[in-house]
């Protein structure tokens, strides 16, 4: 199966236009990997720690590197447990859609965007600013740039995280930028879930079970950035703020627009 027909299969959002066998879509190799200048994260920037060694171990199925078993002790000593088994499903989701469309992908970075990709909901990773999203992106950038990992691999990985809530995008993207999108609509939203193989669904979520998810991931968007409301405007996390935040006033795009302060020459 190519890669735009299964894509377009499971997610009606990400995967539709897709061209199949775009050059974006190659391993990690030596392009694109020239000097390339990263704007600096703020002055308030929390520096990630370095996990204990006790937590480097990856589960059956996830590349065996020193990059995943220190993404993996990331994950297991700093997030909590229903962010724990998200992600792994996520890369697991992920990976299966990467394998069925044919096509070279880069299966390490992908699992280390798929462990990172929600570290920004942790209120120590949060910063007071930015989107949960870009503080999560941010902190993959940082450990993976302490790694010596080339500028190309780390903005791919850097967009895959910053735009896994974002849609419209991903699919433009390198093909690791599209999985992770399509991995989080898949084990957030369902999105795919009656297309997906039912025999790789039931086997991972038998070792990463989703009890009570859909409660506790809401809980967790919203102990995430709820303290931050303004940076989910005209995002899908402004639902969540919605849904908890007695009161709440959604920012309405059409009248930001209709009362922009310059005059209506």
């Amino acid at each position: 199966m190519d890669r735009r027909s299964f894509l377009t299969q499971t997610s009606t959002v990400a995967g539709a236009l897709v061209v199949a066998g775009q050059a974006s879509a190659a391993a990690p190799q030596g392009a694109n990997e020239g000097a390339r200048t990263f704007r600096p994260p703020p002055k308030n920037f929390i520096s990630l720690p370095a996990p204990s060694t006790k937590f480097e171990h990856v589960e059956q199925g996830v590349p065996d590197t020193q990059l995943t078993r220190e993404a993996t002790a990331v994950l297991r000593e700093f997030s909590t447990p229903v962010l724990i088994n998200h992600s792994i499903r996520v890369f697991f989701w992920a990976d299966e859609m990467g394998r069925q469309t044919g096509q070279k992908y880069d299966r390490e970075m992908l699992f280390c965007c798929a462990a990172f990709h929600d570290l920004g909901l942790i209120r120590r990773f949060s910063t007071a600013d930015d989107r949960f999203e870009v503080d999560s992106a941010n902190h993959l950038r940082q450990f993976l740039e302490r790694h010596g990992v080339p500028n190309g691999r780390i903005q791919t990985a850097w967009d895959a995280v910053a735009l896994h809530t974002t849609p419209g995008i991903a699919a433009y993207k390198p093909l690791e930028v599209e999985l992770l999108y399509n991995g989080v609509a898949l084990d957030s939203l369902g999105i795919g879930y009656h297309q997906f193989p039912a025999s790789v669904r039931e086997a991972v979520v038998a070792r990463f079970p989703r009890t009570n998810f859909h409660q506790q991931v809401a809980k967790a968007f919203f102990d995430g950035f709820g303290y931050k409301p303004q940076t989910t405007v005209f995002t899908c996390n402004e639902d969540v703020c919605t849904h908890f935040i007695r009161g709440y006033q959604r920012t309405n795009f059409y009248d930001t627009v209709m009362n922009s302060p310059f005059p209506n020459s």
